[in-house]
Parts: C-alpha cells; structure tokens; sequence
C-alpha cells in the first residue's frame, strides 16, 4: 500500500517519543498495519471510496498523532529497552562460556578416556603377557581360558587368567567381560555381586579390579581372588541374587611358564 505524505508525518509524529530504537521501529509497524486494516475495511464498507480517501479517514479515525505521541513516550521507557538488550547479550555471553566450558571438559573427559584405556592395555600386557607391571608382584602362570554363560539378557565370559604372586600372598587374576543384548539394560554394578568358588570347596570374593574398560553395551574388568591354591583345577562364577549362573572357569590349561 502506498502511503500519503499526510500519512507518514502522522506515524513520524506518533513515534517520535520512543527513545529505543527497537520499540520505535515496532510500534511504527503495529501502527503501520492498524491503517491498513482500517483502510481496507472503509474501501470494503464504501466500495466507490479511493484508497487515498479511505487512508486519510484511517489516519484520522486513529486519534491526535501528538496525544499519542505522549502516551507512547510515557508506556516505552528507553532504559527498559536497554535492560533487553543488555540481558540479550548477557545471556549470549552466558551461553558463551557454558559452550566454551563443556568442549573443554568434553576433550578434558575424552583425553582421560584414552589415557584410561591405555593404561588398561597395559595393566593387561602385564598381567598376562609382558610387560613391566606398576606394582610389586611375579608373575607365576597364565592359563588359557574360554569361558562363558548367559545371565539373563547378559552373557558372562572370561577369556583370561593368570597366576601370580605379590606381597599379600597368591593371587588369580581374571579378565570378566560382560556383554549385554539391551543397551539399555546395562547395569556395571552387576560385577559387584559376583562371588567365585572352586573345586576344592573353597570361596572367594571377586576383589577390586586392576584395569577398568567399557563399552556402549559392556564392561570389562581384570579382577583378582586372593588365596587361590595352585591344586585348584577350576572354578565356578555365580551371582548373588540369581541361581542361573553357573560360568566355569578352567584352570588347568598353563601356558606359562
């Protein structure tokens, strides 16, 4: 729509006293689009009426340009508008830092990912092949073991084991992998309630674990059981809370030294 010059001094004048930029620029559009509704409601009303008639009886049906202009002044206060955008910016600035803050904590936690996993490669190369191991202790056997069992939607496999002496006493390290059909179903404490036994009667307590791995939809740990005898030719894996698992372990099988 084309606009009068009568028009646009009438819309000049009725947003002069806005201060801020911003409201001027959108109460002039409100204003704006009121005329047009206006104007096309008289051409609607009055179909022989011109536009340019219908416009100016618009902007005069819209009251006195200098009231309103005072009334806008007093409703739009410039330190309002600042406030927005001072808060805008704030907020962006916020934003920011948060981003900034989390790519630094999310390279912080990849970098000690990969040193976690370097670590468990070489606890592992220590423990059952080769490789200079950070804590007191001689390496006495490594067996070699494939064993596995379901636990419900899990299945249980230990696929390493080795003998070795520290100063504490005997001890029988196990690589115990779990691996979960469901995703979403994984529950790492599961390892927590793991208990051992072998063929002599005797019974352990899986003990804390020298290497930590895990995985999208499994975890892994290499764990110790002290005191186990070298007479002891197997040992049998259950769960605390279930009586389904039954996951042996064979240990006659030496393959060093």
């Amino acid at each position: 729509m084309k606009y009068t010059i009568a028009a646009r001094k009438w819309l000049d004048i009725a947003v002069s006293g806005i201060r801020f930029a911003p409201d001027r620029e959108a109460v002039r559009e409100e204003l704006l689009q009121h005329v047009e509704d206006k104007t096309a409601d008289l051409m609607r009303i009055f179909p022989d009426m011109e536009e340019r008639e219908a416009q100016e009886r618009a902007v005069a049906g819209m009251g006195d340009a200098w009231e309103l202009k005072s009334s806008l002044a007093k409703l739009h206060k410039p330190w309002l508008g600042w406030l927005w955008t001072a808060s805008r910016v704030l907020l962006w600035i916020v934003l920011a830092f948060a981003l900034i803050a989390a790519l630094d904590s999310g390279l912080d936690s990849l970098s000690y990912r990969r040193q976690e996993a370097r670590r468990a490669q070489e606890v592992g190369r220590a423990l059952y092949e080769e490789g200079a191991p950070d804590w007191e202790g001689e390496r006495l056997a490594v067996c070699q073991v494939d064993a596995r069992a379901q636990l419900g939607g899990a299945e249980l496999s230990v696929i390493r084991a080795a003998r070795w002496r520290e100063r504490s006493g005997d001890c029988l390290y196990l690589r115990l992998r779990i691996t979960w059909d469901r995703p979403w179903e994984v529950n790492q404490l599961a390892i927590n309630y793991l208990w051992a036994e072998d063929d002599l009667g005797n019974t352990y307590e899986l003990g804390v674990a020298r290497s930590v791995r895990d995985g999208w939809n499994w975890c892994q740990r290499d764990l110790s059981l002290e005191g186990v005898p070298r007479e002891a030719k197997g040992l049998r894996i259950h769960y605390q809370f279930r009586d389904d698992l039954d996951l042996a372990v064979d240990l006659t099988r030496e393959v060093f030294p």
